[in-house]
């Protein structure tokens, strides 16, 4: 594993815990003062929120990330300033969709109910679009303690807000919760300015001249970004889509129970996932032989499996005591979803890895082909089972991703030649047996402490087996490090 994909991680995921605790305390907040129901409001309305995004985005910051790493000079500045007119253009047509069909949309995502607040959405629509841009402007120029602050102050932004969004409300005014929504883009949207103008980029209202757009760089962009926006749609479409099922079965606090046990998922996978692309996209970005893609996606993949596998079971044995400290004890019910999706995310962390290497190879096809068919599994599962249950969309969850990494690692070896090594496959189903024995040992158990807590031992042995020696040195060194600074303020005090 070479430095820099381990310090680049490190920095990226640093701002990404902090962004992701405060959001968690913006969401504890939200739970304790307006209970399932205002969380299932909240969850439909983000969800909302960054499927718009995502649209007027052209599929989010990925593509913006990939043209930007392998363009230089003058070339690289008609990338960002078209690109750029692109995003602003389509920001400006999803928000007049929206004012057009809040009425239809609040229909199928929201039983008929809360359009105003639907309508109000438009304002962290555009935000979240250009914070989607700037950060992949960032995060392709490698500034990625740029990015880390902008992910606190996400999570912080959105904290802040949280406790009068959840008052209101509980006093009547629901459209308030749009508040909580784009709370956490104004400071991280201030900061990614700030730091892009460090850069070079908009410095001045003549650099944004729409002479410098030019027709080939924004096909170049559409190239990549379209069918990544495809992807997304299936995505977060299909979750909406799955959403909606439940408020219409189980009313808004089935939906606080549904989302309980998927932002649980999304934070701690976010911790570690988003941080890795960071650095792994650009640089896959660049390989221009098998060898180095190969090379490139073995140590990717075991990087990955080195942190997913520990921090799995952690959850797996504590998922009580986090659903806890996360919400209350009035989400309890979620963790029947939960113990079928941590399952579904360790097969998930291997698929994130492959995927990634594909747009990295911009294989758009196979990439967009993988998340529709995890999406089309998900979805039809999901709407066929749920009738009987809400934790059956857990199961539809894990069926997805099963599906999902059989696909791509197939097309991998059949399209591009890549593939893991046996030993990395072995380490993979060793690492996937110890999950499922932790969460067999614990399926049905609802105490905040209990003994199954010890498989967290294994887990972190098995990690540390599987390190390199240069590996093991690093995470030494990190850790006296750590427990160093600890002492010192805990001296100062």
């Amino acid at each position: 594993m070479k430095p820099g994909m381990a310090i680049s991680t490190f920095k990226t995921a640093s701002g990404q815990f902090f962004g992701l605790l405060f959001g968690a305390i913006a969401v504890k907040l939200l739970a304790i003062v307006a209970g399932p129901a205002g969380v299932g409001l909240y969850s439909v309305l983000r969800q909302l929120q960054q499927m718009l995004s995502s649209v007027a985005s052209i599929g989010g910051q990925n593509a913006v990330v990939q043209g930007m790493s392998i363009y230089t000079g003058i070339t690289r500045q008609r990338f960002f300033l078209s690109t750029l007119y692109v995003f602003l253009a389509m920001g400006l047509l999803v928000c007049g969709a929206v004012l057009a069909g809040a009425d239809l949309i609040a229909g199928l995502a929201l039983a008929g109910d809360h359009a105003s607040a639907v309508r109000w959405l438009v304002i962290p629509v555009i935000l979240g679009t250009l914070l989607f841009f700037l950060r992949g402007v960032l995060t392709a120029d490698g500034q990625y303690g740029s990015v880390a602050l902008i992910n606190l102050a996400t999570g912080l932004g959105a904290a802040v807000v949280a406790l009068p969004a959840g008052l209101a409300y509980m006093r009547g005014y629901p459209d308030l919760l749009v508040l909580l929504v784009g709370g956490g883009l104004v400071p991280a949207l201030l900061i990614a300015f700030i730091h892009v103008r460090r850069l070079g980029y908009l410095g001045s209202l003549a650099e944004l001249a729409p002479s410098g757009v030019t027709w080939d760089a924004s096909t170049r962009f559409l190239h990549v970004a379209l069918p990544s926006l495809l992807s997304l749609m299936l995505t977060l479409g299909c979750v909406l889509v799955v959403r909606a099922k439940v408020v219409h079965l189980y009313g808004l606090e089935g939906a606080g129970q549904f989302d309980a046990a998927w932002s649980i998922s999304a934070m701690y996978l976010a911790l570690f996932l988003a941080s890795l692309q960071s650095y792994l996209l650009p640089t896959l970005s660049k390989t221009s032989t098998d060898a180095a893609l190969h090379c490139a996606l073995s140590k990717a993949f075991h990087f990955a499996l080195m942190l997913s596998l520990p921090l799995i079971v952690g959850l797996v044995v504590f998922k009580p005591l986090v659903m806890s400290l996360l919400f209350s004890k009035a989400f309890m019910p979620a963790l029947d979803v939960l113990r079928w999706v941590l399952l579904g995310d360790f097969v998930r962390v291997l698929g994130w890895v492959m995927s990634t290497t594909l747009l990295a190879r911009a294989d758009m096809k196979g990439f967009a082909l993988g998340e529709g068919l995890w999406s089309l599994v998900f979805v039809a599962v999901a709407l066929l089972l749920l009738p009987h249950g809400i934790e059956w969309v857990g199961v539809a969850y894990l069926l997805g991703y099963v599906a999902y990494l059989i696909f791509l690692g197939w097309r991998l070896w059949r399209v591009h030649g890549a593939g893991l090594e046996r030993h990395r496959i072995g380490q993979w189903l060793a690492a996937l047996a110890l999950i499922v024995l932790a969460s067999r040992l614990c399926w049905h158990e609802q105490q905040m402490l209990a003994w199954p807590m010890l498989m967290i031992i294994p887990s972190v042995m098995f990690s540390w087996y599987i390190m390199q020696a240069d590996e093991r040195k690093f995470a030494v060194h990190l850790a006296s490090q750590s427990l160093g600074r600890l002492k010192r303020f805990t001296g100062r005090r």
